[in-house]
């Protein structure tokens, strides 16, 4: 988890009540959750942020709806979404990750996988399914120029940023690396400052777009 002393907040989006109920009783005793509540509307999310701590939205729809993606992210500025899908679909996820969602899961995932996807998102972390994650950034690279040059980072900078493209985490790029997630985190500060981005999903972008026009060279 990212902080000990700070569980990351998750209020989970279902139009259904049956199954509110289930995923309160299913995460509220989850390490590193706290549970802030469940919410049927994008305008019942807002009342249940917490600006003081990570905070992670757990989306359980039949299908993926990227509209509905765009609403939660207007309620609830800043805060990971985090879709369950029926399944896992490119165009469908592309759709969502475009709408605003940081992640995508199949309905398939242990609990102990979708604690540590909540965690991720909710620190505003990649989550895709594994072996997608380069097809779906790749799709959404497509057509775009790299807004800065391939060596405006340093080596070490580099590495972790085409680590951030194939869609690890900030704990999957440490351990790949054999570094600490906080000298992970610095890195990618500093990453964000040079290429003018704001976000993780800018920065891989990044990545795939400079790979693919080294490789058009």
């Amino acid at each position: 988890m990212p902080d000990a002393f700070v569980p990351t907040s998750v209020i989970v989006f279902t139009p259904a009540a049956i199954h509110a109920a289930a995923w309160v009783a299913l995460l509220d005793r989850q390490p590193g959750i706290a549970l802030a509540g469940t919410a049927p509307l994008p305008a019942t999310v807002a009342t249940l942020t917490a600006p003081s701590r990570p905070t992670a939205i757990l989306v359980d729809v039949t299908i993926p709806r990227p509209e509905l993606a765009r609403e939660l992210v207007a309620a609830a500025p800043g805060v990971g979404l985090l879709f369950l899908l029926d399944a896992l679909d490119l165009d469908g996820i592309v759709g969502l990750v475009r709408g605003g969602a940081l992640g995508c899961l199949s309905r398939e995932v242990d609990p102990p996988g979708l604690v540590r996807g909540l965690i991720a998102v909710g620190r505003g972390e990649i989550v895709l399914p594994p072996g997608m994650a380069a097809r779906v950034l790749a799709a959404l690279a497509s057509g775009q120029q790299a807004t800065a040059p391939p060596d405006a980072l340093s080596e070490r900078e580099a590495e972790v940023v085409a680590l951030l493209a194939r869609g690890m985490t900030n704990k999957d790029i440490a351990e790949e690396l054999f570094l600490s997630v906080r000298t992970v985190e610095a890195h990618l500060r500093s990453v964000f400052a040079k290429l003018g981005v704001r976000s993780r999903t800018e920065a891989a972008l990044w990545a795939v777009r400079s790979r693919d026009q080294a490789g058009h060279r």
